[in-house]
């Protein structure tokens, strides 16, 4: 059954069968949006920071050796490119990303082709403490 957004009908009984077939439907729907949403995040660089402050990097793409760490801080409210840190680098710990002397700060990577280019999109945001708007 496809999915009917005019069903069920005004005041129509209870059936379960053709609900479970709505529900059905509307499953098939999310897992097939789903799946078209992880072919694309390969793509994107994901970084974590567990409790103990130690950094992973999960990133599928094209090989690459080297990741800008981007980072705002108590010291530099601005984004800026604050270093970069090879792949063979992680995990890695606060010490190699977070910004000295920083008591707040964001983080976000992105790909570099050697040469200082950006050649992937930003990854995901990791924030600490209490970050200003």
């Amino acid at each position: 059954m496809v999915f009917d957004p005019n069903w069920p009908p005004t005041n129509a009984e209870v059936e379960s069968a053709p609900f479970r077939n709505q529900f059905n439907s509307l499953k098939a729907l999310i897992d097939a949006q789903a799946a078209q949403l992880a072919q694309l995040a390969p793509l994107l660089p994901v970084i974590t920071r567990s409790a103990g402050g130690v950094w992973t990097l999960s990133y599928t793409g094209p090989a690459l050796d080297y990741w800008q760490v981007w980072a705002r801080y108590n010291g530099s409210a601005a984004w800026s490119e604050t270093g970069e840190l090879q792949t063979s680098n992680f995990p890695a710990a606060d010490g190699d990303v977070v910004p000295d002397g920083a008591t707040w700060w964001q983080i976000k990577l992105c790909g570099e082709n050697g040469d200082g280019n950006q050649v992937t999109p930003f990854s995901n945001l990791i924030s600490f403490g209490p970050v200003p708007p």
